[in-house]
C-alpha cells in the first residue's frame, strides 16, 4: 500500500495518512475485507512512529472505514456512502401520514399564512408596507444597547454565557414586577416567568389547558398568530364580537352560560387588529363576569407601553383581587423583537406549573439578552427610548388618520386608537385576500387582509393598517397611494 506523505505540508502526518487511505477506499483500490499493514509495518514503511499510524487508523475506525480486533489484521470495512445533497430526493417516511391532525391542519394554515408580508406573491418589494407591527429599526436604541452587552460582558463575561435560570434572570423579574407597578399591577418578582416573547407566552398557556374540545373565547376579530396554536393545543374558539367600545360583554356573558371555558383572551389596550381601547368600567364589568363563571382572563397587554395619548384605562391585571388573570407582556413591540424577551404575570401557583412546561420545552429563554435587557433598563436607556417613541409615534398615528380623512372613499369608515400601532378599517364590500392584493400592489402598498383576524377565515370588508415599520412621510405617501387605490375601486 502505497501512501504519499509530504513532510513539508501544514497538515499533519496523522492526518495526511486518513487523507491518503480513504481516498484508495472511497475509489475502490481498496476493498471492504482487504487487510491493511500492521501499524508496525506502515510505520516503518512511512518513517513515521508507530503511535501517529495508530492514530491515523483510530480515526479511520472511528469514521467506519477500517475494523480491527484484538490480536487480528485491520482490514477494510464495507461502508455507507456518505449522502450527496439531491433536491428532489423524498424521504421513505410520508410526513403527513406521521404527522398528528393538529400538526397537519397547523402546516396547511402555515403555507398560506401571511398576514405581514413586504413583498408581493412573485418575491417584488413593496415600497410601502403597511402590515408590518414590528417597530421601525431606524428608531433602535442601538448605541445605548451596545453599550450594555459590551458592559454585561466585561463585568459578567461567560457567566452570560450560560444557561440561566429556567424562570428568567431574577433581577430582570425584579425591575418587571416594578416597572408594572406603573401601571397598577402589584405582583412580586416570583409571580413573573421571563418568555421568549409573549408569542411563547400564549403557547404555554395554551399547552396548559388544552384539552381535546374544550373552548376558549377569544375576541372576533383577534391577534392572528393566536388563532392556529390554540387550536393546535386541541382548544375549540369561541369568537366574540369586538365593538367601538371592545368585546361584546352581553355575547360573553351568553357564551360562559352556555359552555365550559378554558380561558377568556382579550387585549384592553389598543387591541390587535382594531386599535380599540377598552373603559375602565367594561374592564370591571369583564372581570366580574369571569369571576361570576371562576373563568381566567389571559390580558395580553403587548403594546401596554405605547400610551401616546394621554391617561389610558389600568389594566384589568390591576384590579384582579382573586388571582384569575393572566398578564402577557414583551419588549418587542417597543424595543427589539429580535431579542424575543417577554413575560407572564399569574397566580405563583400557575407559574410554577407554566415554568415546568417551559422548562421541558427550551430550557430557558436566551440569558444574554435577559442580562443585556435589565442593564438597558436600569441605566434607564428604556425609559428614554418609550418617551421618543411617543413622541414619534403620536405624529405618524395623526398623520396616518388625516390622510385617511383627506384620501379615502367617504363611504369606509375606520377606528382612531389613542396609542399602539394599528388601524382597523372598513370598506363597503368584503375582499379575499387575492383582491386586495390586486387593487393595492399595482400602487406599491400592501396592507393587512381582515380575514387572518378571525377564527373562521373568510373575505372580509376590513383590513388592517399598521404604522409601526414606516415613518410619517412614507405613512402620508403610502395612504395617498393607497386612498388612489380604494377610490378606483369604491
Amino acid at each position: 500500500m502505497l501512501l504519499k506523505i509530504d513532510r513539508m505540508s501544514s497538515d499533519p502526518i496523522f492526518k495526511q495518512i486518513i487523507s491518503e487511505i480513504r481516498g484508495l477506499i472511497d475509489q475502490g483500490w481498496l476493498e471492504p475485507g482487504h487487510k491493511l499493514p500492521s501499524t508496525r509495518a506502515l510505520a516503518e514503511q512511512l518513517g513515521v512512529t508507530r503511535s501517529t499510524v495508530c492514530q491515523a487508523y483510530a480515526e479511520l475506525q472511528a469514521l467506519g472505514y477500517l475494523q480491527s480486533r484484538p490480536g487480528s489484521y485491520t482490514t477494510v470495512q464495507q461502508r455507507r456512502k456518505e449522502v450527496v445533497y439531491n433536491p428532489i430526493y423524498h424521504s421513505l417516511i410520508d410526513w403527513k401520514k406521521a404527522a398528528s391532525i393538529e400538526a397537519v391542519k397547523l402546516h396547511e394554515i402555515f403555507l398560506g399564512y401571511a398576514p405581514e408580508r413586504s413583498s408581493d406573491p412573485k418575491g417584488k418589494d413593496i415600497p410601502y408596507d403597511l402590515t408590518s407591527i414590528a417597530p421601525d429599526p431606524r428608531l433602535y436604541p442601538l448605541a445605548d444597547f451596545r453599550r450594555c452587552i459590551h458592559l454585561v460582558l466585561l463585568d459578567s463575561g461567560a457567566e452570560a454565557l450560560r444557561y440561566g435560570s429556567h424562570k428568567g434572570y431574577h433581577p430582570l423579574c425584579e425591575y418587571i414586577s416594578k416597572r408594572l407597578r406603573l401601571h397598577g399591577i402589584s405582583v412580586s418578582e416570583d409571580e413573573i416567568l421571563i418568555t421568549s416573547g409573549a408569542q411563547q407566552g400564549i403557547d404555554l398557556i395554551a399547552r396548559f389547558f388544552g384539552r381535546q374540545g374544550k373552548a376558549v373565547i377569544v375576541e372576533s376579530p383577534t391577534y392572528p398568530s393566536s388563532i392556529p396554536i390554540l387550536q393546535f393545543n386541541g382548544l375549540k374558539l369561541l369568537d366574540i364580537p369586538m365593538r367601538s367600545s371592545g368585546m361584546d360583554l352581553n355575547s360573553l356573558e351568553k357564551a360562559l352560560s352556555g359552555e365550559k371555558v378554558a380561558f377568556v383572551y382579550t387585549m384592553p389596550n389598543f387591541q390587535n387588529p382594531t386599535g380599540i381601547t377598552t373603559s375602565h368600567h367594561h374592564r370591571e364589568r369583564l372581570l366580574d363576569i369571569c369571576l361570576q363563571h371562576k373563568v381566567p382572563i389571559v390580558e395580553d397587554g403587548f403594546e401596554e407601553d405605547m400610551k401616546y395619548y394621554g391617561k389610558v384605562a389600568l389594566p384589568i391585571k390591576s384590579i384582579d383581587d382573586k388571582n384569575i388573570v393572566i398578564y402577557l407582556g414583551t419588549f418587542s413591540k417597543a424595543l427589539f423583537p429580535g431579542l424575543r424577551i417577554g413575560w407572564i404575570t399569574a397566580d405563583r401557583e400557575l407559574i410554577l406549573r407554566l415554568q415546568a412546561i417551559k422548562r421541558f420545552s427550551d430550557l430557558t429563554t436566551n440569558h444574554l439578552a435577559q442580562i443585556a435587557i435589565h442593564r438597558f433598563c436600569a441605566l434607564g436607556y428604556y425609559d428614554k427610548h418609550i418617551q421618543k417613541l411617543h413622541r414619534v409615534f403620536r405624529q405618524k398615528m395623526e398623520a396616518a388618520l388625516s390622510c385617511m380623512k383627506s384620501y379615502f372613499p367617504s363611504s369606509m369608515s375606520w377606528t382612531h386608537p389613542v396609542g399602539g400601532y394599528t388601524i382597523w378599517a372598513k370598506m363597503t364590500r368584503r375582499l379575499g385576500e387575492k383582491e386586495l392584493d390586486a387593487l393595492t400592489i399595482p400602487y406599491g402598498v400592501k396592507v393587512s387582509p381582515g380575514e387572518y383576524y378571525f377564527p373562521r377565515r373568510a373575505p372580509s370588508e376590513h383590513f388592517r393598517i399598521s404604522i409601526a415599520h414606516l415613518n410619517k412621510e412614507e405613512i402620508q405617501e403610502a395612504i395617498k397611494r393607497l386612498g388612489k387605490a380604494l377610490h378606483k375601486f369604491f
